[in-house]
């Protein structure tokens, strides 16, 4: 056999053997309560310690693996997988309960989660009024400023709200004062964030309520049209449409 046709043959196995190596060293992290090291991971693929950390060298220059002083752990490409898989999932839960509130509110039935200091929407439905309010899907308004960010931030404890807002800025006394006023008033509301039309530039009315998980608020659906939004009528539909979401939710999670 010649030289070039035994080099095409190899390759491929050589190529084989690479997967089968990035395999193993990553399914180490599957399970894994945390960072591991460099013997750890060493110790459960069975490779050698400098093939290991050659491997780990490059699936970190890649962005799958992130390495700090604690050692290594799962990096920005699984996790960026993960939230996406996590934010398609709540889209599915909602999806019901999101339509059904829209057509009996005649308004904009949004869907959100938080995601810092940030809420991004996941989802919109409105029919002929979905012009009228000038949101998007995959848009991002600071959660203060939007009031399903003020519900799903109502529904944390002080001290994750207080870590939350600071990551946008430096908040004065003040005003940290001042939201966890409002944050109780939504509270004290059911739970229920509104923001009157009638009194705002724009003439937008709104009404949100967070999606309740195991550990805190998981996203927020708001109902949203330009003028009057009466909270008696819109309030209690708005409060079923969450528990459905939740409750789908769950199931997803748990199927």
């Amino acid at each position: 056999m010649s030289s070039a046709i035994a080099s095409s043959v190899a390759r491929p196995a050589t190529r084989e053997g690479v997967l089968e190596r990035v395999t193993q060293i990553m399914d180490c992290f599957a399970d894994a309560a945390g960072p591991l090291g460099l013997e750890e991971v060493t110790h459960a693929t069975g490779l050698p310690k400098s093939t290991v950390f050659r491997m780990l060298r490059k699936l970190h220059r890649l962005g799958w693996i992130h390495q700090d002083e604690r050692g290594y752990a799962p990096g920005p490409r699984i996790t960026r997988h993960d939230v996406n898989a996590e934010h398609d999932q709540i889209r599915i839960a909602a999806a019901v309960a999101l339509n059904e509130l829209q057509l009996a509110t005649d308004a904009v039935a949004h869907l959100s989660v938080i995601d810092g200091p940030v809420i991004h929407y996941l989802d919109k439905i409105g029919g002929a009024r979905a012009a009228s309010i000038p949101s998007r899907v995959g848009g991002r308004v600071m959660a203060t400023e939007a009031v399903g960010g003020l519900a799903m931030l109502a529904a944390m404890r002080p001290e994750e709200v207080d870590d939350l807002v600071d990551r946008q800025h430096r908040w004065h006394p003040d005003q940290l004062t001042a939201l966890h006023r409002d944050l109780n008033h939504i509270r004290r509301n059911r739970g229920i964030a509104v923001s009157d039309g009638l009194r705002l530039y724009g003439g937008i009315s709104s009404l949100a309520a967070p999606v309740r998980g195991p550990h805190g608020p998981v996203a927020a659906i708001t109902v949203a049209r330009r003028g009057q939004l009466s909270t008696a009528v819109a309030g209690p539909l708005l409060l079923n449409a969450v528990r459905a979401t939740g409750r789908a939710l769950h199931l997803l999670r748990t199927a």
